[in-house]
C-alpha cells in the first residue's frame, strides 16, 4: 500500500480522539502494555497523520515504518537527540548529505538549518519512501533539497535491496530480510558531483549494515576538500560490515565525539 499524498498537508491532521491518543503516548502517560490499545486505536482512526515537530511538517504512517511511528507517538523518539547533534554542526549555507533518507525526518530539519543558501542531498532508493520523502519536503516548501533516487555503493549499476513492506526502515542490501527489489546504485562521490556539491559539512548514514561499502570508497576517491566535518553513523548493524568503517575513518583523521548503543558521531 502506498501513502496517499494527493491531499495537501493538513488533510490528515489528527482529530480529537487521535490527538488524545497521541498526547497520552507523547507524555508517557501510557506505558508498557497500555500503549498497545492506543496504537491500535490510532491505526483504526487513520494510520497516517499530518504532524508538526518544532514547526517542521511531516506526514507519517503508523503501520509500516518505525521512524514515522515514533515521530507520531513520541515527537521523534531518540531521533530528536540525533537531529540536534547533527544540526549543531551545521550553519547557514552548508551542505548536508542524508544517506538513507527514509521519510525525510533528518532531511527536513537539516534543510531548515542550512537555509536557502545551503543544500541537502537526500539519498533514498526505495520508491515508496522516495514518495514520502518528496511529500515531506514539499510540505515544508523547501527548495534546497536534491533527492537522489539510488542506493549508495562501490560502483555504478544495480543492486538488490531487500524490503519488508511492514518495516520499510529496515530495507537493506546486506541483510536479506524481505523481498528483493532491484534499484540503481551509485558511488557517493558521483551523487555529490551530480548535485553540484564541492564541500560537505555533515553526513548522516543509516543503511542497515551497508555503511562501509558506501563511505570507504568515497574517502578513497574524493578530494580532501570534500571530506565532511562530521559524520553521524548508525552502528547497530556493523556486524554486517565487510570492512571496519570506524577504523578506516579513524585513519582519515576522524575522532569520536559522541556514542550511543546504536549510533556514533565522528568529527575531524
Amino acid at each position: 500500500m502506498t501513502i496517499q499524498s494527493a491531499e495537501p498537508w493538513g488533510h490528515h491532521k489528527p482529530k480529537r480522539l487521535a490527538k488524545t491518543c497521541i498526547e497520552l503516548l507523547r507524555r508517557r502517560i501510557a506505558r508498557g502494555a497500555s500503549k498497545a490499545p492506543l496504537r491500535s486505536m490510532l491505526r483504526r482512526l487513520g494510520d497516517q497523520y499530518d504532524i508538526e515537530i518544532d514547526g517542521v511538517r511531516l506526514r507519517c504512517r503508523m503501520s509500516d515504518n518505525y521512524t514515522e511511528q515514533m515521530a507520531i507517538e513520541r515527537d521523534g523518539h531518540g531521533n530528536r537527540q540525533a537531529i540536534d547533534l547533527i544540526n549543531s554542526g551545521l550553519d547557514a549555507g552548508d551542505v548536508f548529505v542524508d544517506i538513507g533518507a527514509n521519510c525525510g525526518l533528518f532531511t527536513v530539519f537539516a534543510a531548515r538549518k542550512v537555509g536557502p543558501a545551503g543544500k541537502v542531498v537526500a539519498i533514498e532508493p526505495i520508491p515508496e519512501m522516495v514518495r514520502r520523502l518528496k511529500f515531506n519536503i514539499a510540505a515544508n516548501n523547501y527548495t534546497n533539497v536534491a533527492v537522489a533516487e539510488t542506493a549508495v555503493g562501490e560502483g555504478a549499476g544495480e543492486i538488490d535491496i531487500f524490503v519488508d513492506a511492514t518495516k520499510y526502515g529496515h530495507a537493506s542490501a546486506s541483510i536479506h530480510d524481505g523481498t528483493p527489489h532491484r534499484v540503481p546504485v551509485t558511488p557517493l562521490l558521483d551523487i555529490c558531483r551530480n548535485a553540484g556539491v564541492q564541500s560537505i559539512a555533515g553526513i548522516k548514514i543509516d543503511i542497515e549494515g551497508y555503511e562501509d561499502r558506501a563511505l570507504i570508497p568515497f574517502f578513497e576517491t574524493a578530494p580532501v576538500s570534500m571530506w565532511p566535518r562530521r559524520i553521524f553513523i548508525e552502528i547497530a548493524q556493523q556486524s554486517n560490515w565487510q570492512r571496519d568503517l570506524l577504523a578506516a575513518l579513524a585513519g582519515y583523521g576522524y575522532g569520536e565525539l559522541w556514542r550511543s548503543q546504536s549510533d556514533v558521531l565522528l568529527g575531524r
